[in-house]
């Protein structure tokens, strides 16, 4: 926790700029240090505001059993004994501090792969440093329980969205805990508490009788939720794993959720405890989504080594890797025709299954046949985003696919033809998440700032705008004094 009030208040400034785009959330300045004074940076607790920050951003690389450059971060004396590029930081003096320069500047090195952190983080990283890097932690407390607040001082990210397939009710990811809010009234939001770190996906099965949760808490365990949304009663979990699961998709009997892990496999978790959790191991780096075909007969994968791949799920065998992207596949989809894949690229991919797992054909005749690649015959190439893609959704029918991202508006295409149908813009970018009804009639965003939008596709009527959980003073400007 924060000691005291001047601290609270100039993160609330901070992050008002940045929701008010006054301040650039991936370029930190010296300028913008100097709003913290000696006293506010003596206020600032590694136990309670710095290691929070580093175990969901940083140890799923840096940790004594996975030290990536040789760096762990599990302990305050491990930060000062450093890795290859030597100590991360000096104590008193965050301008000579090695972490400084690596997640600051308009393109920070770390995290790697990830989003810039905030410049409410980096302050607060750098402020800690300033007041003396103080070691206020204790052997029981280094991997803190999680606690949920009951009022947050700032509004968190939404990391997914899903739509109850009657279109009623949305489940919306934040942080630690699942909110439920019903999109035709004015019942207050429903608040379901996990012991995740980080939620990264919910999802609410094909029958609507399940809401699933993933997610975990780095160089920890991966967990798993299964809720009944009716009444929010847990119905079953698992913790799976040694790190944070992923997104990914229920099956499409309404048994199993197929899931991503930092170990490069996909993981199918039945909601029957007693059943056995399956893994695929079919990538070289972390797999960020899993997609299940109609049939339920496989799955479409994606993830940190750029591969888009698709493999058997009678067998685990892999049946072909799809398509190698210049940057990493954050979000898979599927049809029964069609697996979609994007990312960072900004390019989307369709891949016509039938084709993909068939022979290569050839052109001309004779001596001028010329094979033709299997590639060329498969990918059919879909209009270019206008930012990174973040999230992609279908709906139940599968014949509408959402796409969001890093940028202000959500586009809807046809699946069997690709055509772009709809576009919802002025949304509130980045989108972390989309989801559509199952029938395609309405559309639910969820953004990095922390606002979930329901739409009706249709002509793009805003039904309902709300940050799901309180928050404090949420658009107030709190001047520091």
């Amino acid at each position: 926790m924060i000691k005291g009030c001047p601290v609270l208040r100039l993160l609330l400034v901070v992050q008002c700029a940045l929701a008010l785009g006054t301040m650039d959330s991936q370029h930190v300045t010296l300028a913008d240090e100097a709003l913290l004074t000696a006293e506010q940076a003596s206020r600032i607790s590694f136990r309670e505001d710095v290691w929070p920050i580093l175990n969901r951003h940083c140890r799923g690389c840096h940790t004594a059993s996975d030290a990536k450059g040789g760096l762990s971060l599990d302990t305050v004396a491990d930060m000062l004994k450093g890795g290859a590029g030597g100590p991360l930081f000096a104590q008193g003096k965050p301008d000579e501090s090695l972490v400084m320069d690596m997640i600051s500047g308009e393109v920070p090195e770390m995290p790697k792969k990830q989003p810039a952190l905030s410049v409410a983080k980096v302050q607060l990283i750098r402020g800690w440093i300033a007041g003396g890097a103080i070691d206020d932690s204790t052997e029981s407390n280094t991997e803190p329980v999680v606690v949920i607040p009951q009022t947050y001082q700032f509004a968190p990210s939404v990391t997914s969205i899903s739509l109850s397939p009657d279109g009623k009710l949305v489940a919306a990811a934040c942080r630690s805990e699942v909110v439920l809010i019903e999109v035709e009234t004015d019942a207050p939001p429903r608040r379901l508490p996990t012991a995740c770190d980080l939620l990264t996906h919910v999802e609410f099965s094909p029958d609507g009788k399940l809401l699933a949760a993933v997610g975990g808490s780095p160089s920890r365990s991966g967990e798993i939720y299964f809720f009944n949304p009716v009444d929010g009663a847990i119905i079953s979990s698992r913790r799976i794993g040694h790190d944070t699961l992923f997104r990914g998709s229920f099956s499409p009997d309404s048994t199993a959720i197929a899931v991503g892990g930092t170990d490069g496999a996909a993981h199918i978790v039945p909601v029957d405890v007693n059943a056995a959790v399956r893994l695929f191991p079919l990538h070289s780096d972390w797999v960020l989504d899993v997609a299940w075909t109609p049939d339920g007969k496989m799955l479409v994968t994606g993830g940190r080594d750029k591969a888009t791949k698709i493999c058997s799920i009678e067998d685990g065998r892999l049946l072909r890797s799809a398509d190698m992207s210049t940057e990493l596949i954050g979000s898979v989809a599927c049809t029964a025709d069609f697996a979609f894949a994007s990312g960072r690229a900004r390019t989307l991919n369709g891949y016509e299954l039938k084709i993909a797992l068939s022979g290569i054909g050839v052109t001309g005749a004779g001596n001028d046949a010329q094979p033709v690649t299997n590639r060329d015959q498969y990918v059919k190439a879909m209009e270019s985003q206008p930012g990174d893609v973040l999230d992609m959704g279908t709906s139940l029918d599968r014949k509408l696919l959402a796409i969001a991202g890093a940028y202000a508006e959500v586009r809807i295409y046809k699946t069997d033809d690709r055509q772009r149908v709809a576009l919802i813009g002025m949304v509130p970018a980045p989108i972390n998440a989309v989801a559509l009804s199952a029938d395609g009639v309405r559309l639910a965003i969820g953004s990095r700032h922390g606002q979930v939008q329901i739409y009706e596709v249709a002509g793009g009527k805003l039904l309902k705008s709300l940050i799901p959980v309180p928050v404090a003073n949420p658009r107030e400007t709190i001047v520091v004094k």
